[in-house]
């Protein structure tokens, strides 16, 4: 009798047990690259991206969402880690997690949910180690499951044009030969000139969704979603969408809805200013104004279509019924820079590079379709995610949980300021103040960059040697300091 009453007690536990764990939301994570907030969302006039207009409805959009770091590896693993990279040693893109941090994913797995990973979400090197099929910064303990792209990113067959490099299209042909006798997993393959991550390469292709990454991500992630339905363990998907990183590989039809000839492509004149540190300028690049207008429609045709594949995977995500129970963010891991201040790409200060587009939708939230103003970072995603799943906290995070932003947009927010750094510089984001500081070194003299946002967004009239505003930049400075300081414990 009593070992009858035993089981029963067992079953009873076992049940409540399954419940609880079904009850645990889910969490879709998907991560852009290279993203500004050049988007129709953000209110930009000429980027369209209709199922990140359309995910904006169910969740808050912050408007002045910063990365810690504006290149890819430190952004990603500060990300993933909740810590600023000077304490996670990750500040290149040659650095790695190290293998004994709880990162986001790993939490969740140690609590029992199903963690995997599409794509990118540390970093790789975009074309050459996705063409390699490699993923070399991934931090393994984070993943139960990994896929990694084997893509031909530049070599995809179609029409292609170098604005700004050397021009290998030539090769194209031989090379993509190459590609196909290698196999995956084994070496990244290069190509000839600057093709690594800042050459502007343009590519239109086929609607063949299954020769590009970003089709190849959403496909896979379909195929999960599919499997984490049925087996019904909560789970933690990472996405990691390659576009609009270069080379600007997308289908033609992306690319129609945009002519080159009414892209509105900042000038050389419009930034020409003498008085910015040495530090905040762009390499020596400057095409003419035709490849300008060119580039910027090869990064809105390659947004659109990894607005398209994120629809897809939305989509699929609302006819599985797994919407109601899942966490959604979407994010960015910094900005990118398109000829504002004659600069290109990343790695900058400026506010095209820093500022990244941050959307977030959770079950049980009650703002939805609104925007919150408050300055946020991109390490308080860690401590976020965590909180709206009901975990418990990991005390080596650095952020600041914004859940309750979710309900309250408006209320009153923890954090104050942005902090934002790059090799050689920090930068401060406080009220309607961008400040920017560059310490003196053996090659530079000391630099500083002080903008009224309200009256300058563009960045182009530097204050910092305005006498009128020394009290500001004094004020500045010194939490800037502080911020620096602290960000390292």
């Amino acid at each position: 009798m009593l070992g009858t009453v035993l089981s029963a007690m067992m079953l009873a536990t076992l049940a409540i047990e399954t419940i609880a764990v079904a009850a645990k939301p889910n969490v879709l994570f998907i991560m852009a690259d290279d993203l500004n907030t050049a988007l129709s969302g953000y209110g930009h006039p000429q980027c369209k991206t209709p199922n990140l207009d359309k995910l904006a409805k169910t969740g808050v959009s912050f408007t002045r969402a910063y990365c810690q770091y504006p290149i890819c590896g430190p952004s990603r693993a500060s990300i993933m880690t909740g810590q600023y990279p000077e304490k996670n040693g990750v500040l290149d893109n040659g650095g790695k997690v190290k293998k004994d941090r709880i990162t986001l994913p790993r939490l969740f797995r140690d609590n029992g949910y199903w963690v995997g990973r599409v794509g990118k979400i540390y970093h790789l090197g975009v074309p050459g180690e996705v063409m390699g099929g490699l993923s070399a910064s991934d931090h393994a303990p984070s993943w139960d499951y990994v896929y990694n792209l084997h893509a031909m990113e530049s070599l995809t067959p179609g029409k292609a044009e170098d604005l700004t490099g050397e021009d290998s299209t030539s090769k194209y042909p031989e090379l993509r030969e190459e590609w196909k006798r290698r196999k995956p997993g084994v070496k990244k393959l290069m190509i000839p000139g600057n093709h690594q991550g800042s050459d502007q390469v343009v590519v239109e292709t086929a609607d063949d969704n299954c020769l590009l990454a970003d089709g190849m991500s959403a496909d896979r992630a379909i195929e999960l979603l599919r499997e984490r339905a049925v087996d019904k363990k909560p789970f933690f998907l990472g996405v990691g969408f390659l576009r609009p990183h270069t080379p600007y590989v997308a289908p033609a039809k992306d690319f129609a809805q945009y002519d080159y000839r009414e892209m509105k492509a900042p000038s050389v004149a419009e930034y020409a200013t003498a008085d910015i540190p040495a530090q905040a300028k762009g390499k020596d690049m400057q095409p003419d104004r035709t490849k300008r207008r060119k580039i910027r429609r090869g990064y809105y045709g390659s947004v659109s279509y990894m607005d398209r594949m994120l629809g897809r995977v939305l989509d699929e995500l609302d006819r599985l019924g797994l919407r109601e129970n899942t966490i959604i963010v979407f994010v960015s891991d910094h900005g990118y820079l398109l000829g504002e201040h004659n600069a290109w790409a990343k790695s900058k200060l400026w506010e095209e590079s820093t500022r990244v587009p941050l959307i977030i939708s959770a079950p049980g939230q009650s703002a939805s379709a609104v925007e919150c103003d408050h300055f946020v970072e991109l390490v308080d995603l860690y401590p976020t995610v965590v909180e709206l799943a009901g975990l418990p906290a990991d005390t080596g995070t650095q952020g600041l949980s914004l859940a309750e932003l979710l309900n309250t947009p408006q209320a009153v927010s923890g954090r104050q300021d942005a902090f934002i750094q790059v090799e050689g510089g920090y930068g401060l984001r406080s009220g309607k103040w961008a400040y920017m500081w560059y310490p003196a070194t053996k090659k530079y003299e000391e630099g500083f960059m002080l903008f009224d946002m309200d009256k300058d967004p563009k960045q182009i009239r530097n204050l910092a040697a305005n006498p009128e505003h020394a009290e500001t930049r004094e004020r500045l400075h010194q939490r800037l300091v502080e911020r620096k300081e602290s960000a390292k414990n």
